[in-house]
């Protein structure tokens, strides 16, 4: 068995059981499974390497992503304008 490492993922009560549920539900897979579906995706292509849910979201998560290639290329010196990454998380208000 090759050698493995654990990641620890915190998040809020009601997510965790949204998120385990729709894997359960919908996508017959357990949570663990989505998440390494998602970082195997993420090291093999180019930028994210996943759509991120509808239109509008991909939209948002597009434009930070740009947002944040900007500000690293100025080493976080100049604040930029664009979604933050806050707003990504409060997509159920919206």
């Amino acid at each position: 068995m090759p050698n493995q490492k654990m990641l620890t993922v915190r998040m809020d009560e009601k997510l965790y059981k949204e998120v385990k549920n729709k894997c359960n539900n919908q996508l017959g897979i357990t949570v663990s499974t989505l998440v390494k579906i998602f970082l195997k995706s993420f090291a093999s292509q180019q930028g994210v390497g996943f759509f991120v849910g509808d239109q509008d979201l991909c939209k948002l998560f597009n434009s930070w992503m740009q947002k944040r290639q900007f500000e690293k290329m100025r080493d976080g010196r100049v604040a930029s304008l664009g979604p933050k990454l806050k707003d990504l998380y409060n997509l159920s208000i919206k």
